[in-house]
């Protein structure tokens, strides 16, 4: 932010909603004086959504462009609703799926190493959808792709690039929703990567004529492999999946998908079809059908595909950390501007506490001052002693995991041997408890300075 000022009060709030996620801007600060700032702060007409996203998201891509020659980094990007319909005085909404509910549509993009840890934002974008436009699907049919919303998944792959500015270091991962031809022609055409599960059973050019036939005809490949299927809560229409292990087998191998009708050209990709092994009755099936850019050349090449696909679900537990951690849903503001504002810095707030998730499990002898602060990291040990549970955990410096696991238990989490790791809605509760804690400690502190003889 250009505005030095503006710039520091935005660190403090962020700071406050990271230290307290999901409080409202009276409970984030003790000082009435903060919270009145804080709304000072939205209100400004300086600040806007893409203004504070900007500086954090130029940071992330600077970091991204200095990665070692060879990596691969996804940018998972996917669409979700925010519904407000009970800021009743607010302007500026549109219907969201049910037309009697009122709200936005945000669509971020995520870099996330091909490990599955969150590395944070390259581009957000946020909308509204007027309501004379329900029920002209057959109109958007003809409508050029400029003009349709779903020119939002080409936007986040130009905006991703543009911030990165480095060829073929991204892979864009998208759903079902994203299969979309104009989508494949442009990335083909800009040499970008592209993985994307099909939803369509597109003409190809082969002597089987569409996409799902010609998949059928290629040999199985290998063995089948272990995976773990994450928990789906229940949506559009769609029963909650509860989480299980299985296996899956793999064919793949090239094809040319053809131009819808009235359109000429084609585009070569690899299809990659990934089917569950004897799923459970009554269980919806693994069948996927996933489309990428990059050539697959062997077996190891196509399982890599299926890994970095299941990446994928990290926007999904990202929404989850927005609007049941961040409550995005719950905030209480006047205008659409302001509630923007508050949304840009709750979007950061959530990349913090799931990456915190993730990386103490891939990497859990990193030092736990990597993601907290020194207080944070005195704090949690001077707890642990206290409870007499000192000998149980390392001294300075902290690992990662075991601050993380400790975090987990001042939310509720138990750490049995028959627990999994710890998952960010515990990790939430405790960073709520830890803030707490740590505002005790610095006021102790300050007390015992305050009484030092002079």
């Amino acid at each position: 932010m250009p505005d030095k000022r503006l710039r520091e009060r935005a660190i403090k709030i962020g700071e406050a909603s990271t230290e307290r996620p999901g409080a409202a801007m009276t409970e984030a600060f003790d000082d009435w004086r903060d919270t009145r700032t804080a709304y000072n702060f939205f209100a400004n007409r300086r600040v806007s959504f893409d203004l504070l996203l900007d500086s954090p998201m130029k940071v992330v891509g600077q970091a991204l462009r200095e990665l070692p020659e060879g990596t691969t980094v996804l940018n998972v990007q996917d669409t979700t609703e925010l519904n407000l319909s009970h800021l009743q005085t607010m302007t500026g909404l549109g219907e969201i799926g049910n037309p009697k509910n009122r709200g936005l549509f945000l669509h971020p993009s995520l870099a996330v190493g091909v490990d599955g840890v969150p590395l944070g934002l390259l581009s957000a974008q946020v909308w509204d959808r007027p309501p004379d436009s329900h029920g002209k699907a057959k109109e958007r049919r003809s409508t050029p792709f400029e003009d349709k919303e779903s020119l939002r998944w080409w936007t986040a792959i130009e905006q991703a690039e543009k911030r990165v500015a480095r060829s073929g270091l991204l892979v864009h991962v998208g759903d079902r929703e994203s299969d979309i031809y104009e989508l494949f022609s442009r990335t083909r055409d800009a040499g970008y990567r592209l993985l994307i599960r099909a939803a369509q059973d597109r003409k190809v050019e082969s002597e089987y004529g569409t996409l799902w036939s010609q998949v059928a005809s290629f040999s199985p490949c290998g063995e089948a492999q272990p995976i773990s299927v994450p928990p789906r809560p229940a949506k559009d229409g769609k029963p909650a999946r509860a989480a299980r292990a299985t296996s899956v087998r793999i064919r793949y191998g090239a094809v040319t998908l053809c131009a819808p009708r009235g359109a000429a050209g084609s585009v070569p990709m690899w299809a990659i079809e990934v089917a569950e092994v004897d799923p459970p009755e009554g269980v919806e099936a693994i069948d996927w059908l996933l489309l990428t850019s990059d050539p697959v050349a062997s077996a190891a090449e196509a399982w890599q595909r299926v890994d970095w696909y299941r990446c994928r679900w990290r926007v999904e537990e990202f929404f989850q950390v927005l609007k049941s951690g961040c409550r995005v849903e719950a905030r209480q503001f006047e205008s659409r501007s302001t509630y923007e504002a508050s949304l840009a810095i709750s979007l950061l707030t959530a990349v913090r506490i799931l990456a915190l998730v993730k990386l103490a499990r891939v990497k859990p002898d990193d030092p736990a001052r990597s993601a907290l602060s020194a207080d944070e990291e005195r704090v949690l040990l001077q707890l642990a002693e206290s409870r007499g549970r000192s000998r149980s955990h390392p001294k300075l410096p902290l690992r990662l995991t075991d601050a993380v696991t400790m975090i987990a238990k001042l939310g509720g989490y138990k750490a049995r041997s028959c627990d999994g790791p710890p998952g960010w809605i515990t990790i939430w509760r405790g960073l709520r408890r830890l803030e707490d804690l740590l505002a005790g400690y610095r006021l102790a502190q300050s007390l015992s300075l305050s009484k030092e003889p002079t």
